[in-house]
């Protein structure tokens, strides 16, 4: 097991070494006489740290909004679709992880550890998905020290820049020159050829977010990167907590959970596909992921935008949120369910059409049996379970919505499920209770802009700021 020991001492060195000569960064003034020079060893796993945290803050938000997650007590959270700007997301990313990986490319390039330069291209490409998916145009390109008032890029520029970094990094990874990475990659220990499968399938990832503006181009691009793309549940995407640095889940939300300062727990939307309700098949990762409240027996979640309703707790007892859990951001499950989409798509299929092939199908079912796999759930019960009449449906009658329900459970409290659930019409969820009149009856489609941005940059704000309720640009045909 990874671990993150580094992590308290190197923050420290973070404030004194990141804050000056970094390229893109947006908002914060250093005192020069903390300059500091902390070499790519001592940047990386900080980095690395940070991009952990910006993605909890995305999944916290997304995976509320996504009706995975809710409100555990009260009926104003933010899973009746209130706006909120995730103002803890965007300073881990402008404040910490974007500044640092600029850092790292510049040392790297100056250095020629090509392995250096190559991760931080990759987290990179990462970080500015998350940000774009959750706010749109964004800054990068005139974001720097002595711009504070930047222009955003445009949501299409922000994707070429990720296509862009996610190709040079490839390029870097394989040319094998200066400094390797060691115990300082907190992710893969230094595995270069992990960071590539990673790459790829973060190309496959962007490419099916333009699943619905161009479904053929996008398949086609998420099919010619899969062949290098993750290749088993060993490639996932991870960040390895342990007992001394702390999972969030388990630190931030498991822990208050069990001491009454209730947060967040799981929806009934969520726990009625795994409960037999909705799909007439207990799926056996049910006790693996949820827990049961003390001397219940039935799984239940709570009613989106209620506070109620609930049985079940997200607590320490569960594969998500333990003390020893990992902070899972992508997976082997989720490569096989974009192939498994592209494949439906390329053969024709649509949101209300099949589209089957041998291929899709499955990578179908390699969605559910490595997801089960990595939860823990016995060859047995993965067995039966993808025998069961409501998942082995067969190739003629397998659905977009098959489909990405199952990735809607492999992908729990993974942020970038929201993209999947705004791309297909919240796969008709029930709308929360006490929803967001300023809606009008839709769904929610962005997180605003904080108001720390507001305040000092707010031309720029209100030129990109859209009402919450207007899809984003890649989700427009």
């Amino acid at each position: 097991m990874k671990n993150i020991k580094q992590i308290a001492a190197l923050a420290f060195i973070f404030f004194l070494t990141t804050l000056t000569g970094c390229e893109n960064f947006l908002d914060v003034n250093v005192d020069q006489t903390l300059k500091g020079d902390a070499s790519m060893q001592e940047l990386l796993p900080t980095a690395e740290f940070y991009t952990g945290e910006a993605s909890y803050q995305q999944a916290f938000v997304a995976c509320q909004y996504a009706q995975q997650i809710g409100n555990a007590i009260g009926s104003n959270g933010i899973d009746t679709y209130a706006e909120t700007d995730n103002t803890i997301g965007w300073s881990n990313l402008y404040l910490y992880v974007i500044p640092q990986l600029n850092l790292i490319i510049r040392k790297g390039q100056e250095e020629n550890a090509s392995a250096y330069v190559g991760i931080a291209k990759v987290l990179m490409a990462y970080n500015l998905g998350i940000a774009t998916v959750n706010w749109e145009n964004v800054p990068y390109s005139q974001a720097d020290l002595k711009n504070f008032s930047p222009a955003y890029d445009t949501q299409e520029q922000i994707y070429l820049i990720i296509s862009k970094l996610l190709d040079e990094s490839v390029a870097e990874l394989a040319k094998n020159t200066g400094a390797k990475p060691a115990a300082d990659d907190l992710i893969y220990n230094g595995d270069m050829s992990k960071w590539t499968k990673l790459a790829y399938s973060l190309k496959a990832r962007y490419a099916m977010h333009f699943s619905v503006k161009n479904p053929q181009q996008a398949a086609q691009a998420a099919i010619a990167a899969l062949p290098n793309a993750m290749a088993s549940n060993a490639d996932d995407f991870q960040l390895q907590y342990n007992s001394k640095n702390l999972s969030p889940w388990y630190s931030r939300v498991a822990i208050p959970n069990t001491t009454s300062n209730l947060s967040v727990t799981f929806t009934n939307t969520f726990v009625d596909l795994t409960n037999g309700t909705a799909q007439k098949v207990v799926d056996p990762r049910l006790s693996k992921v949820i827990s049961l409240k003390n001397n219940q027996t039935v799984y239940s979640g709570v009613i989106p935008g209620s506070g109620s309703g609930s049985t079940v707790d997200l607590t320490a007892k569960a594969w998500h949120s333990n003390v020893n859990s990992p902070l899972v951001m992508m997976t082997y499950s989720e490569v096989k369910a974009i192939e498994a989409e592209a494949r439906f798509l390329l053969n024709g299929g649509t949101a209300t059409s099949a589209g089957t092939t041998a291929q899709a199908y499955t990578a179908y079912q390699e969605i559910i049996s490595n997801n089960m796999k990595k939860v823990g759930v016995t060859e047995a019960d993965i067995a039966a379970y993808l025998a069961a009449a409501p998942v082995n449906v067969g190739l003629g009658k397998l659905t977009l919505k098959h489909i990405i329900t199952e990735k809607f459970k492999s992908m729990l409290l993974i942020g970038d499920i929201w993209t999947d659930i705004r791309k297909y019409n919240y796969l008709d969820f029930p709308m929360p209770s006490n929803v967001n009149p300023d809606l009008q009856g839709k769904r929610i489609q962005r997180m605003k802009y904080p108001d720390s941005e507001v305040t000092r940059n707010s031309k720029t704000v209100q030129a990109n700021q859209k009402n919450p309720e207007i899809p984003m640009w890649f989700l427009v045909k």
